[in-house]
């Protein structure tokens, strides 16, 4: 990329930002454990209409199911604050998620929509626990 071009992105982004700032002055920077930065304020929660879904880490069998609900303002993601939500757990025993009994109530407390609940959901449906069949790992001779 040549710098011309970078600068002009880095002025496309700065007027983004500006804008976004205008209309939520209390917005905050956010980094994950990656250093992911996500923008995020209390004032995008009950305005939320979308949700990122994924696991903490690749690595871990039963790496937590995490929940970022967002709403793209002027081309922008804001994330809720909280920003991230635990709800579950990648199924240690076979495929799919274990939800925790509880992760609407979480996402009910901090006023995000039954919109983004209800993707949730549909997410938690579409990857229900399945248990390995230890039959299927057996070799006949």
């Amino acid at each position: 990329m040549q710098v011309k071009d970078h600068l002009e992105a880095l002025k496309i982004s700065a007027r983004k930002l500006e804008g976004v700032l205008k209309l939520f002055p209390d917005i905050e920077e956010h980094h994950d454990r990656w250093n992911t930065m996500r923008l995020c304020t209390p004032s995008i929660n009950k305005l939320t209409d979308d949700v990122n879904i994924n696991h903490n880490c690749g690595c871990c069998i039963d790496s937590p199911l995490q929940v970022w609900p967002y709403k793209n303002v002027q081309g922008t993601e804001i994330h809720s604050k909280p920003t991230c939500f635990t709800i579950g757990e990648q199924n240690a025993y076979g495929h799919g998620e274990r939800s925790d009994p509880n992760w609407q109530e979480q996402l009910n407390k901090a006023n995000i929509p039954q919109e983004v609940i209800d993707k949730v959901q549909v997410y938690l449906d579409e990857h229900p626990p399945t248990e390995y069949d230890d039959e299927e790992d057996d070799y006949e001779d």
